[in-house]
This record gives structure tokens, C-alpha cells and sequence, in this order.
């Protein structure tokens, strides 16, 4: 069994294994590592050795990964991804830099798609990583730069920064906003609500004092990024951010057929964990997106 005190294995290993697990080859990863297949096959004997259990199944003519190989590799993957891009973070200028960016779909597709030219026109060089996600409890991984998620905001150890107008309005195409006189005709429309949001279509109904719809015809999304899709397509109403939906409003393809909000628990956050300093890269990504949001 290895101890757990036991020295780390050499980096040069680490890489070897990483490279010759994606391929399934040593003569294929000795090629790309600039190596012989012979030290190939013996850097992962050693790595073998040292972690007391077998990586790889060799047979005739194929390799194939062990169960342990394969539940080592993504964290060895992601070691060596976080080294190169600290490594070239610090010693690198800013504009050289990668931003890993885990995003909640709705937000990167319906605010920040629309502005990422303006970044990218301000910092040309710098490479960016977008990640969609969708829940709240998802987490920072190692390599992940920032976070953009919706909730409650109560993480915990992290920074966090609310991003827009914590309230919801309707919203709908044009050719619906012609036929809704008040709140009584939503009864002739199918209503969208976000499966996971603390505020719905009831909330607003309740708060704005409007005549709840009898046929209570609603659909359920999982991102608001499908509502205002399909509020787009005449599908139904939806409740949005006006953030979020600025840019349809804009065009004329969504209308806001009331000026009745309800508050809403739940906001984007920009987030990062505490227990690491935020690189250069998203540091000058941070106070881009915060300036643009205030």
C-alpha cells in the first residue's frame, strides 16, 4: 500500500502517463514527448512502482487504461493543466494569458455573448474558456479561473459579486404583447417558468396583485436562456431579467407587456474561491465584467 507521506512522483512521469493515456500508445506518446518508446515504458513502470498498482493493461498490440488509470488521469490532466497555465500566467504578460470561466448557460449565451468582443477587442491575446453550467451547487475545479452562477448566494469560502437587478418581469413576442390587455388575457397564453428558481410565475402573479390564469398552462425549462427562447417563438410569456433580456427588447423580438416586477432571492454571481489569489487574467477579466454591470 503506498504511503501517503511517500514523496509525490516526478512530474516528468505524470506527463508521460497523461500523454500516453489519451493516445493508448508509447510509440505514439514517445513521438509527441519527443522520446523513445523505451523510456516511455519505463517512466510508467516506474510511475507503476511507485504507486504499487498498475495503470495500464498491456496486451498484444493494445493498451488499455485499468480502472485505477482511469480514475487517476483527469486529476493528473487537471495538475498539469493548472502548472502551465500558472506557470505562464505569472511569467507571461497579462495579455498572453488563458481564462478558464465556468458560466451559467442562460447568462453566457443572453448577457455575456453579446459583450465578449468588446473583452476580447481590449485583451486580442488573451484565450478564453467558457464552461456552461446550469445549478448552483456546482463547484470551482482547480484549473477554473472564475465562476458566473444563479442562486441564493450562499457558497461558502468564496467572493462573490452580484451581477444584476435582483427582480423579474414578463416578457413575450410582439405579436402576443398585441393580444395581452391586462392580467386576466395571460389566461389565453401558456406561462414558462425556470425549474430552479426561487421566484416563478405564482410569486408574480401574487406580488403584482393580478388575477391569476384558470387554465394554470405552463411549460418548465431548466435554463432561462430556452425561456426567452421560446417567449421569442410565441411559445408562451416568460419571466426574465431585464439584463438578460436587453438585447431582445433592443431588436424587437421581446416586449415587456407589464412594468410590475417581483423581487427575486436569487441573482447571477461572479464568483472565486478565497483559498487562491485570482490570476492576472481573471483579474482584469473581473474588473472588466464588474465595470460593465455597474
Amino acid at each position: 500500500m503506498l504511503n501517503i507521506d511517500e514523496p509525490l512522483p516526478p512530474l516528468n512521469w505524470l506527463k508521460t502517463f497523461a500523454t500516453a493515456a489519451e493516445v493508448l500508445n508509447f510509440t505514439a506518446a514517445a513521438k509527441s514527448l519527443n522520446m523513445t518508446q523505451s523510456a516511455v515504458s519505463q517512466q510508467i513502470r516506474l510511475l507503476e512502482d511507485h504507486l504499487q498498482q498498475p495503470l495500464f493493461h498491456r496486451e498484444h498490440k493494445k493498451l488499455t487504461l485499468t480502472n485505477t488509470g482511469m480514475a487517476y488521469l483527469p486529476a493528473v490532466q487537471e495538475a498539469l493543466e493548472l502548472i502551465q497555465r500558472s506557470t505562464r500566467d505569472i511569467f507571461s504578460p497579462v495579455k498572453y494569458g488563458t481564462l478558464t470561466l465556468q458560466v451559467n448557460t442562460a447568462f453566457l449565451l443572453l448577457w455575456l455573448a453579446p459583450r465578449v468582443k468588446e473583452f476580447t477587442h481590449l485583451y486580442p491575446d488573451i484565450t478564453l474558456r467558457f464552461i456552461s453550467i446550469n445549478w448552483d451547487n456546482d463547484r470551482l475545479g482547480m484549473s477554473t479561473d472564475l465562476i458566473i452562477s444563479h442562486g441564493r448566494g450562499t457558497w461558502h469560502n468564496v467572493e462573490m459579486h452580484q451581477l444584476l437587478t435582483p427582480k423579474l418581469r414578463p416578457f413575450c413576442s410582439p405579436k402576443i404583447a398585441k393580444q395581452i390587455k391586462n392580467g386576466a388575457t395571460l389566461n389565453d397564453f401558456a406561462l414558462i417558468d425556470v425549474i430552479g428558481n426561487h421566484q416563478q410565475w405564482n410569486d408574480w402573479l401574487k406580488a403584482t396583485g393580478n388575477i391569476a390564469p384558470n387554465k394554470h398552462v405552463k411549460h418548465q425549462v431548466d435554463t432561462a436562456a430556452a425561456s426567452v427562447q421560446l417567449a421569442i417563438q410565441s411559445v408562451g410569456v416568460c419571466l426574465a431579467y431585464d439584463e438578460l433580456a436587453a438585447k431582445e427588447v433592443s431588436n424587437g423580438s421581446l416586449v415587456a407587456p407589464f412594468d410590475e416586477y417581483v423581487e427575486t432571492v436569487d441573482n447571477y454571481y461572479l464568483i472565486h474561491n478565497t483559498d487562491r489569489p485570482l490570476s492576472k487574467t481573471a483579474t482584469v477579466f473581473k474588473d472588466w465584467l464588474l465595470g460593465d454591470c455597474n
